[in-house]
């Protein structure tokens, strides 16, 4: 009920992060359960950005403070906040590395980008809503 609520009414959905580190299963479980009813191609795109956009604050800064996600007429928004002030590196892709994160957030995101804010960081993305 909160999910279709928050739907129409372009509220966000906050899941808690922090030192207790979640399982990237279970916030996938979150996800898909804050956008049920929404297009599975675009639950689909929307679960491999927040699966990029987590693993990353988890991996370069010390306590992600929470994943958010709000659904718009015309998109989904994703971000994670956490307190890094550097801008996460966009790799050009011509190897198999590490580092194609960011690239498949910027190809999956209709935009995406960085934005600084009380001492922190928040990492936001916007993919389509295709219903």
């Amino acid at each position: 009920m909160a999910r279709d609520q928050a739907a129409r009414t372009g509220e966000a959905s906050d899941l808690p992060l922090g030192r207790q580190r979640p399982s990237l299963a279970a916030v996938r479980r979150w996800v898909r359960l804050e956008l049920m009813g929404e297009d599975t191609d675009a639950v689909a795109d929307v679960l491999l950005v927040v699966n990029e956009l987590v693993s990353n604050a988890y991996r370069y800064t010390s306590e992600p403070s929470f994943l958010r996600v709000v659904v718009e007429p015309h998109k989904i928004r994703v971000e994670i906040a956490h307190d890094a002030r550097a801008h996460p590196p966009l790799r050009k892709v011509s190897r198999p590395q590490r580092g194609y994160g960011l690239v498949l957030v910027a190809r999956l995101s209709d935009r995406w980008g960085v934005d600084r804010a009380h001492g922190g960081t928040v990492v936001w993305a916007d993919l389509p809503r295709t219903s």
